[in-house]
């Protein structure tokens, strides 16, 4: 099976994150994509997140009535921070059959070869990118130069995408402020904020507890 690594905190999911999943899956052939909420990314942590399990319900109530998205809650499983590199290993060793594919924006397409062990990822996974405006697209050879490795060792499919922009971090503030996020998350995603009072000050809703 070939299966797609989607990463991020998904604090909260948006539609933009299902647009991206959708248009990789088809275009990459994979036969899942599968959503890991982040649970102590190394790179978040100059804020608390939104409970973990709040995360991944929101993800779940996404992907319903789409049968090749799942969500994967493995990273609450491992000994924090959570790196990419660990993550797949561990991915491969529960599920020796598949082949894994990792989705990335063209942007952290270029701060790439900073992440902890890139050459790990590289050897474990093909990495499905999707390319942005504004984002500067290395040839395959350049990216394998930064990362000191051959270029076959690195597998890199190009992904267009319809270009939707919509942040998380806009959405939290949305929600303070006591604006509309219609369309611009699921509606059942909508109706779970509002009805665990995510997002607003002194909810009491943060954390991964």
């Amino acid at each position: 099976m070939r299966v797609g690594i989607f990463g991020g905190a998904f604090d909260p999911v948006h539609t933009g994150h299902l647009v991206l999943a959708e248009q990789c899956r088809e275009a990459a052939g994979l036969d899942e994509v599968w959503f890991l909420p982040s649970y102590k990314p190394p790179h978040k942590t100059d804020r608390e997140l939104t409970r973990f399990e709040h995360r991944c319900e929101m993800v779940l109530l996404a992907t319903t009535g789409q049968p090749a998205f799942r969500v994967e809650p493995i990273e609450k499983e491992l000994p924090p921070p959570n790196y990419t590199s660990e993550t797949l290993a561990e991915l491969q060793e529960r599920h020796p059959g598949h082949q894994f594919s990792l989705l990335l924006g063209a942007d952290s397409l270029v701060d790439f070869p900073h992440w902890h062990e890139p050459k790990q990822i590289v050897a474990r996974a093909e990495l499905v990118v999707v390319a942005r405006p504004g984002a500067e697209m290395q040839s395959v050879e350049q990216f394998a130069a930064d990362l000191g490795v051959p270029p076959e060792v690195v597998r890199v499919k190009i992904v267009p995408c319809p270009l939707i922009e919509i942040a998380s971090r806009d959405l939290r503030g949305r929600v303070a402020a006591g604006r509309s996020i219609r369309f611009l998350v699921p509606r059942a995603v909508e109706e779970f904020i509002r009805e665990r009072k995510l997002y607003q000050s002194g909810s009491g809703t943060s954390g991964n507890g």
